[in-house]
């Protein structure tokens, strides 16, 4: 859990991947789309 960060600064304190704004929830959805990491 050390690469998700919350920071007011950044994506508005939604939770996101550290060192990045890609939101914790978008990564989620693509998941349950069925999307994997080899895609």
């Amino acid at each position: 859990m050390n690469r998700i960060t919350v920071d007011i600064e950044q994506c508005g304190g939604r939770p996101c991947v550290r060192g990045m704004r890609i939101l914790v929830t978008d990564v989620l959805d693509l998941y349950s789309a069925g999307l994997t990491a080899s895609a």
